[in-house]
């Protein structure tokens, strides 16, 4: 038995599929050491068709809590006892914790993509025109975090496109018209991101990696110099556009900077112990990441 590790000790965990991927369980594990907390996290690739289970096993096992990644961010979502207000405006949930017996789901994905984009970017999103790629539940969560940092405009690019107008359905529900975004969707195809790319402030891929060579064709040619491409995902190498976008003037951001400010939003509500970015990004430093 790994030292340390007793029948008192709390399990978290990240629940999707893939995960083999994640630096989760080595980020949440090496802050749990350096604070001194009796919990460990591992992760757990589950079936995608297994959906239905997973609230399910999280209250028979007695996990204290985990994150959620694709596919099970939305998916979640009728089976848990209650949502905090960003959860429930991104229609998606990447944190449950056990509160009293209850399944809590949070969403930490928007505050933590806004935080990168002020903090390490600079880049303050009031008045800004973006454009989503992908309408999925990091999608969303993103948007609501934007409409409500004042940005004008959120278009929504999706090759499902019903996805896309179901996605600004709700966050114009959502919202309820107490923030001037307005929200708008078309499918993710080489025409309609050309209309829109000269108008663009700052542009964000949500896409997962099937999407990777239809974000590829896009023409990124009609994007200004001084205007902004952001990544949501950590886990690619060589995020499609991103290099490109940099070599024609176009501000740019790997999923990283995300990563450390929803995680370490994250182990707050696990745990009810902050921890600063910084602290976040040496742990990330470990074993020459």
């Amino acid at each position: 038995m790994t030292p340390g590790i007793t029948g008192r000790t709390r399990l978290y965990g990240l629940v999707g599929h893939p995960v083999r991927h994640s630096l989760s369980p080595a980020m949440h594990n090496e802050l749990f050491r350096r604070k001194r907390i009796d919990s460990i996290y591992a992760a757990f690739d589950v079936p995608p068709g297994a959906a239905g289970s997973v609230a399910g096993a999280i209250r028979t096992l007695g996990l204290a809590g985990v994150n959620l990644t694709v596919p099970f961010k939305e998916a979640v979502l009728p089976d848990l006892d209650a949502c905090s207000a960003d959860a429930r405006l991104a229609g998606a949930v990447n944190v449950v914790i056990r509160e009293e017996g209850a399944l809590v789901g949070h969403n930490t994905d928007g505050i933590g993509y806004l935080r990168a984009l002020r903090e390490e970017l600079g880049v303050e999103p009031a008045g800004a025109r973006v454009a989503i790629l992908g309408a999925g539940g990091t999608a969303r969560a993103v948007a609501a975090a934007l409409a409500t940092a004042g940005a004008m405009s959120v278009t929504f690019l999706n090759r499902t496109q019903a996805r896309a107008v179901a996605a600004c359905e709700a966050l114009g529900a959502g919202l309820e018209g107490r923030f001037p975004c307005r929200f708008a969707e078309v499918g993710l195809t080489p025409a309609a991101w050309s209309a829109l790319a000269p108008g663009l402030d700052l542009v964000v891929n949500c896409t997962s990696g099937g999407a990777a060579a239809t974000v590829a064709s896009l023409d990124i040619r009609g994007l200004r110099p001084g205007s902004t491409w952001t990544d949501a995902n950590y886990w690619m190498s060589d995020p499609p556009q991103l290099m490109q976008c940099a070599g024609r003037g176009v501000r740019i951001q790997r999923g990283m900077g995300m990563l450390v400010y929803q995680g370490a939003e994250s182990f707050r509500l696990f745990t009810d112990v902050t921890v600063d970015a910084d602290t976040v990004r040496g742990v990330l430093d470990l074993g020459g990441w």
